[in-house]
C-alpha cells in the first residue's frame, strides 16, 4: 500500500509498503484505457454541462457513469470535503475514515451532517448497505476483494470507484500538486458539478501562484516529514508529499529514504537524526496523537536541530490530499519562511 496517511491495520495491509499495480476490467464492459502516469483523463465534453454517459481514465481504469451518482460514498476526510466543495452535500451518502482528521472550519457544519458509516475502516455489508452509486477514495488497498469488494467487482455492481490521482499505484512516487486539478476537472465531468470544479481550480491555481511568488529567490530549509505509529518512525516522502515541502520553500531530506514508487518507509531515529533536518514536519490525526507525537520526537530526536531550535509542525494527515493538499502547502510555507507572508 503506498499510502499518505497510516495506521497500524493499513502498515499491515502495506506488506513492502509498494502497491502492486492491478489489472480490473474497465467500468462499463469496455477495456481499460493506457495511463502511465495514474491521472486521470477526462473524455471531451460540451462546456454547457455533463453530457451522460460520461467517462474519465483513473489509475489505467475507465470509470464510466451512465447518469450523475446519486449516492456517493466518501473515503476520507478531504474527499469529503471535496465533494462539500463541488456543492454535493445533498449527494453524499456517507463517509469513512473521519478517524483521520477533523474537518476544516469552513467544512465542518456541513460534514459533520454527512452519515459516518464507519470511523475507521469499513467492510463490506456496511459499504452496500449503504448502496452508493459511486465510491471516492483515497487509494486502491481496501478494495481488495477480502474485507471490501475490488473495484472490478463494484464496477459489475453499478458502483464506479474514482482514486485520488495522486495515489494511484503508479503515480503514488511521482505525484504533484497538479493532481488537485485533475481530479477537479475529472470529478466535475462524472458529477455534474463543472463550474464549481472551475472555479475551485482558479482559487487552486491562484493560491499556489501567490505562493510560489512570494518565496521566488528564497533558500529552502531542510526539513523532514514523518508520521509515529506504535511507536514506530516512518518517513513520509516522495510523490505528493515531497512535491508539497518543495512548493512550501523546503527541502526534503528524505527523498532518498522511502523505495522507489513509494511515499513512505520505516525510518531510524539515528537514520533521521544523522540528516539533522531544520525542520521537523509530523502528521497527526487527532488532538491525543498530536501531544503523543511530538512528546516521542522532543525525546528521541533532542539533539536535532529541529527539536533544538524548536521547528515541530503539526499537521492533520488529511492536509496532504485534494484541496487540503493546497491548503497544507499555504500552511507549511508560513511555517517555514513566516517573514514572506
Amino acid at each position: 500500500m503506498t499510502h499518505r496517511h497510516l495506521t497500524a491495520a493499513r502498515i499491515a495491509l502495506s506488506g513492502t509498503g509498494v502497491a502492486a499495480a492491478l489489472v480490473l476490467t474497465a467500468c462499463g464492459g469496455g477495456p481499460a484505457a493506457t495511463d502511465t502516469t495514474g491521472a486521470a483523463s477526462v473524455a471531451a465534453r460540451p462546456d454547457s454541462g455533463t453530457a451522460y454517459p460520461a467517462q474519465v481514465t483513473n489509475c489505467g481504469r475507465t470509470v464510466r457513469v451512465e447518469k450523475a451518482p446519486e449516492r456517493i460514498v466518501s473515503f476520507f476526510p478531504s474527499n469529503t470535503e471535496l465533494l462539500l466543495r463541488l456543492g454535493l452535500k445533498d449527494r453524499i451518502a456517507g463517509q469513512t475514515w473521519v478517524n483521520q482528521s477533523p474537518p476544516k472550519a469552513a467544512y465542518a457544519d456541513d460534514y459533520r451532517k454527512v452519515t459516518v458509516l464507519a470511523p475507521g475502516e469499513i467492510g463490506r455489508e456496511a459499504l452496500l448497505a449503504a448502496r452508493p452509486d459511486f465510491i471516492l477514495a483515497d487509494g486502491e488497498y481496501q478494495f481488495d476483494g477480502k474485507k471490501l469488494p475490488t473495484i472490478a467487482e463494484l464496477a459489475k455492481l453499478g458502483v464506479p470507484v474514482y482514486i485520488d490521482s495522486a495515489f494511484c499505484p503508479k503515480a503514488t512516487g511521482t505525484a504533484t500538486l497538479a493532481a488537485t486539478t485533475t481530479d477537479l476537472t475529472a470529478l466535475g465531468t462524472l458529477l455534474d458539478a463543472r463550474p464549481a470544479a472551475r472555479h475551485a481550480t482558479a482559487e487552486t491555481r491562484e493560491r499556489l501562484s501567490a505562493v510560489d511568488k512570494a518565496l521566488a529567490g528564497r533558500p529552502a530549509t531542510t526539513a523532514a516529514m514523518v508520521q509515529i505509529v506504535d511507536r514506530q518512525l516512518y518517513a513520509l516522502a516522495g510523490g505528493l508529499y515531497s512535491d508539497i515541502v518543495r512548493r512550501a520553500g523546503g527541502r526534503d531530506v528524505l527523498d532518498d529514504a522511502v523505495p522507489q514508487g513509494s511515499n513512505f518507509a520505516p525510518l531510524s531515529v539515528e537514520a533521521l537524526a544523522k540528516r539533522n533536518p531544520d525542520v521537523l514536519i509530523y502528521h497527526f490525526t487527532g488532538a491525543a496523537d498530536r501531544a503523543a507525537s511530538e512528546r516521542w520526537l522532543r525525546t528521541h530526536l533532542a539533539a536535532t536541530s529541529a527539536v533544538r531550535g524548536n521547528r515541530l509542525i503539526a499537521v492533520p494527515a488529511a492536509d496532504f490530499s485534494e484541496l487540503r493538499a493546497v491548503d497544507g502547502t499555504v500552511t507549511l510555507a508560513r511555517s517555514l519562511h513566516p517573514d514572506a507572508f
